[in-house]
């Protein structure tokens, strides 16, 4: 694809910040079976302040431990960690070295690559659950614990701006599935395209 990758500095803003930016961006993957590409209907962010209560619902609340060692680097890099023992879920670095933020990308609207996604989630019937959850979209992407750490800026995994920005309006509401987090879950920090259908289900 020709579209304009994002640059490093882009990605050094605060997570509640960038994940409504992220929105109708593209999410790139460029594999050997060949290239996906989506465009981020629906993003979270984690980590930070709210209101004054530092975020219980992220991953680096507890601090720096060998899983969440890529949150705590400069924005612009991948954490994918593994749910359930059996799904992952790719994240996008966000801020200043020793942050500890990042984005939940939650849901693509697939652009390129339609084909290959459904076959990696072994579908015979092609609609909107083909990428409408995280654990979904990195199947669907071929998103692995492989590509933890990447650099998003030279990578094969990348983010790019559309070549047209296409208006739509931003939702807003708490974080979803963070029943554990006291102050954390209700962080008005999910955010998602309006009447997108690939939105995931609450």
């Amino acid at each position: 694809m020709t579209c304009r990758r994002w640059t490093a500095d882009e990605f050094c803003i605060d997570a509640s910040q960038l994940a409504p930016r992220l929105l109708g961006q593209y999410l790139i993957h460029e594999t050997p079976q060949g290239l996906c590409s989506g465009r981020i209907v629906e993003t979270e962010a984690y980590g930070g302040c709210y209101n004054g209560f530092p975020d219980d619902g992220a991953h680096s609340f507890r601090g720096l431990t060998k899983r969440t060692a890529p949150m705590f680097h400069a924005g612009g890099i991948s954490y994918v960690y593994l749910i359930y023992g059996m799904y992952c879920c790719f994240n996008v670095v966000a801020g200043p070295e020793g942050e500890g933020q990042a984005v939940l990308i939650r849901a693509i609207e697939p652009v390129c690559g339609r084909d290959l996604m459904a076959v990696r989630r072994k579908l015979k019937k092609v609609g909107k659950n083909l990428t409408n959850g995280p654990g979904k979209l990195c199947q669907a992407m071929a998103i692995t614990r492989d590509e933890n750490a990447l650099e998003l800026t030279a990578s094969r995994l990348y983010l790019a701006h559309p070549e047209e920005e296409v208006p739509f309006t931003v939702a807003v509401s708490p974080r979803i599935h963070i029943d554990y987090a006291v102050h954390g879950k209700y962080f008005p920090w999910r955010f998602y395209i309006q009447d997108n259908p690939y939105v995931s289900k609450v």
